[in-house]
């Protein structure tokens, strides 16, 4: 045991210097945790489109119809920018890029809403920018119901015996979102983004750390000069401290202070993450460290990150509700910590949840950091 201790310590504290003497694994380590959120939630801000320019097409031309319109323009997500005499017309409109958007008021618009029947606005968005068509329409929503319960407590008092203005909606309704409360894309996509962010930085680097040894090694007749003569498991898991040492200040900054500079939803707790940051930490080292051996030279590392990044982010959960995935696909989204990870971050930071609530992925994370130890022991062991 003394002996493993100490292989250990000698490999953790001679794995800095061959990380700090690679300008290329510095940049992994380092610029990337750094620079790549900054920039990717820049893209993103502001989260909202606001006054998307749209065109009326009002073939109702009555008071309801043109009331519609005004609320639509006082809105913050839609600017009307003006009425267009038919659909061909406001078809060239859209076509010019003069306005992303045609709201049109069919000429029995009014008519239908007097008769008590279901009244339709038609909506002709161009979907080019999911943002765009989004804030097109949260406003016709939201002005559709305002202005159907008006109607409805109209009907109301006319029916009962309560002065007009004492009748209202029987079950009045107000949204209150839960977590990311602007409702903003950059809130609800990037803090699981940034998880992956810093997995793939890791990867990267471990991979070139690889890849760089194997390089030597084939220079020096099979062996590497800077590896330290010590054991497969007490060699692993020293780098594994090593790389576990250099993440600490990134991780910290990636998972805490970029929330806090763009103002995304910060509702849990910073020991429950903190505690969190751990496992998720070494599941992924350990996970790097395995694929490590898959990597035979530098130029390959960057193979991997193209293979690796769009699958992951699909695989996580972020763009696509991983219980709608084929159990497939499923399952193997469970071998990534990254998966585990965006999973347990968004619970804890976003929606407030506590550790206990989270204790799926935390869990999950543990058993990934032992199961990827134990590969990477073997697949050390081997190359050695």
């Amino acid at each position: 045991m003394k002996k493993f201790i100490s292989d250990m310590y000698r490999t953790w504290k001679h794995e800095f210097g061959v990380v700090y003497a690679d300008l290329g694994v510095m940049i992994f380590f380092l610029f990337l945790p750094f620079a790549y959120p900054i920039v990717y939630s820049a893209i993103y801000n502001p989260e909202l489109a606001r006054d998307v320019p749209v065109v009326v097409v009002d073939d109702s031309r009555t008071g309801m119809s043109r009331e519609y319109a005004r609320h639509l323009d006082a809105s913050q997500y839609v600017e009307v920018k003006g009425y267009a005499s038919s659909m061909p017309e406001a078809r060239r409109a859209m076509a010019e890029k003069e306005c992303y958007a045609v709201v049109h008021f069919p000429e029995d618009f009014s008519r239908s809403v007097g008769r008590g029947e279901t009244a339709v606005v038609e909506v002709f968005c161009d979907m080019s920018l999911l943002l765009r068509y989004k804030s097109v329409l949260m406003a016709v929503t939201s002005v559709a119901g305002e202005m159907g319960a008006k109607v409805q407590a109209e009907r109301i008092a006319e029916l009962s015996v309560m002065p007009q203005q004492s009748a209202g909606m029987p079950i009045p309704y107000k949204l209150e979102p839960i977590g990311n409360v602007s409702q903003g894309l950059a809130s609800a996509v990037l803090p699981g983004i940034l998880v992956l962010i810093l997995q793939q930085s890791i990867i990267l680097a471990i991979c070139f750390l690889g890849a760089s040894s194997r390089e030597r090694a084939l220079r020096n007749g099979g062996k590497d000069p800077l590896l330290v003569d010590a054991g497969a498991l007490s060699s692993v898991i020293g780098r594994a401290l090593c790389y576990f040492t250099i993440m600490i200040v990134p991780s910290i900054f990636v998972l805490h202070f970029v929330p806090i500079i763009f103002s995304f939803p910060m509702n849990g707790s910073v020991v429950d993450i903190a505690v969190f940051f751990v496992p998720l930490l070494l599941a992924v080292i350990f996970f790097g460290m395995t694929i490590q051996a898959f990597v035979p030279d530098r130029e390959s590392t960057f193979l991997v990150f193209v293979f690796t990044s769009i699958v992951f982010i699909f695989l996580s959960g972020v763009s696509w509700p991983r219980y709608a995935m084929p159990e497939l696909w499923r399952l193997a989204g469970d071998c990534l910590p990254s998966t585990w990870g965006v999973t347990g971050y968004v619970g804890l930071n976003t929606a407030g949840a506590t550790l206990a609530q989270q204790s799926t992925p935390y869990i999950m994370l543990w058993i990934q950091s032992v199961v990827y130890l134990f590969l990477a022991f073997i697949l050390n062991r081997k190359k050695m």
